[in-house]
């Protein structure tokens, strides 16, 4: 890789920075250090990409420093939303058996990398789509409004979420020019901090004798990814990035720390990164914080969960929502993912389609494996365990109506389309299978 390249993904680390303040927070003193500092940066890279809008719909140009002071800031001032009096839990007990977990999660994240150096991994999308814009916008140093309303490039789709352009586009502005290598090695250097953080998020502040299936789920969902990003050819497009907000807000909704306001805020900037990254992040984000709140409604207080929870996601879209409004691009979502006028007559042919494609992913392994590890614990689920089952059930709803809401045969779309879109499904499936019943999570 050239000096360019390693420049431009010296930026992402950088992207800790904004989250740091919050994630320092004594409440969050029950998460592993190591999983601290990789949802740091997480929540960094949702709350850089806020300010990029906010300078954006401000008309003040980009710049590295400028970005991050911003966002620095704002961090601060999330932190300074957290309430102190928050319960303080030990981070979680070292994982009794974890070795064969630890080696599948390693091998899983070796061989993506080696995919991805032999260029198998690679997205077409990354050459057409989110790279040109963050080309454009790098060049402009704010989201070029004239070169989204081009009505020759409608394929750039202006409303498209903001958050992976925006963070190419502040790379490419430290480096001088986009890292097409770089960019690729995103998916395996993002699987390595998932690998590195899940572990430590699900068994923060639960029991010691959930901390092995936490460590099984988590080398699961891992080993699904790579394979499905290898076979999907992922390397570069949006879906890595979403797939790491959706895993750690998921793993942090099963997380006791969640009972708290602490660990619903962090959740929900989670989320605002999963919404602010494709368009199927929304879906996800109000499925998943409706199976929460009505799971835990016991435990928590409704209103101000609820809160907490959609803030953040609800603030970042209605920011980007704004910038279209002013410049005249788009006022919301429109086309793909609108729910206008589905046609149920291609109901068959979208399930026989979208099935054919999730068994020609890497021969449906990374799929099933996941599904029959579920159903082998289906007994001796808890409660929570609901929580990522009905996410992935309100998710795929949505993807096949999304599939159903144009005219013609959608079969050539999903064929294309479909491996990656529901690539959240087995991780959902792994995620809900390390959530035993206290009194059937021993051995």
């Amino acid at each position: 890789m050239s000096l360019a390249g390693l420049l431009w993904l010296s930026v992402f680390p950088l992207l800790a920075l904004p989250g740091a303040p919050l994630l320092a927070h004594p409440a969050y003193a029950g998460i592993p250090r190591l999983a601290r500092a990789v949802l740091a940066g997480a929540a960094g890279a949702a709350l850089v990409s806020v300010t990029m809008t906010i300078l954006a719909l401000l008309g003040i140009p980009w710049s590295l420093p400028a970005v991050l002071a911003a966002a620095i800031a704002l961090g601060f001032g999330m932190r300074g939303m957290v309430e102190s009096s928050g319960p303080r839990r030990s981070p979680g007990s070292r994982v009794r058996g974890g070795r064969l977990p630890a080696l599948i999660a390693s091998t899983a994240v070796a061989a993506a990398f080696l995919a991805t150096a032999a260029g198998s991994a690679s997205s077409p999308d990354l050459l057409f789509f989110w790279g040109a814009k963050a080309q454009r916008f790098a060049l402009a140093r704010t989201v070029d409004a004239a070169y989204l309303g081009d009505p020759s490039l409608a394929y750039m789709h202006a409303y498209y979420p903001p958050l992976v352009t925006n963070l190419y586009a502040l790379a490419s502005i430290a480096a001088g020019r986009i890292s097409w290598t770089g960019a690729t090695f995103l998916f395996p250097l993002l699987l390595t901090a998932l690998a590195a953080a899940l572990p430590g998020v699900l068994r923060a502040g639960a029991p010691e004798r959930r901390t092995s299936a936490a460590a099984a789920a988590s080398a699961l969902a891992v080993a699904a990814i790579a394979v499905i990003g290898m076979e999907a050819d992922v390397g570069g497009n949006g879906e890595m990035p979403l797939l790491l907000f959706e895993t750690a807000s998921i793993a942090l909704l099963l997380s006791p720390l969640t009972e708290s306001p602490a660990g619903q805020l962090l959740a929900g900037w989670m989320l605002a990164g999963a919404v602010t990254t494709k368009i199927e992040g929304l879906p996800f984000a109000l499925t998943a914080i409706a199976a929460f709140v009505w799971i835990r409604r016991r435990s928590i207080r409704f209103g101000p969960a609820l809160l907490r929870l959609g803030l953040p996601a609800a603030a970042s879209l209605l920011l980007w929502f704004a910038f279209g409004a002013r410049t005249h691009l788009f006022r919301g979502y429109s086309g793909e993912g609108a729910l206008l006028a589905p046609h149920p007559e291609h109901l068959g042919v979208a399930l026989r389609a979208i099935g054919s494609a999730l068994a020609s992913t890497g021969h449906s392994l990374p799929y099933l494996i996941p599904l029959v590890c579920l159903l082998v614990a289906a007994r001796r689920l808890g409660r929570d365990a609901a929580i990522p089952l009905l996410t992935a059930a309100g998710l795929s709803v949505f993807l096949l109506f999304t599939y159903l809401d144009r005219p013609g045969d959608p079969s050539q779309w999903i064929a294309w389309s479909a491996p990656r879109v529901f690539s959240p499904l087995p991780v959902l499936f792994a995620l809900s299978a390390a959530r035993l019943r206290e009194d059937a999570s021993g051995g």
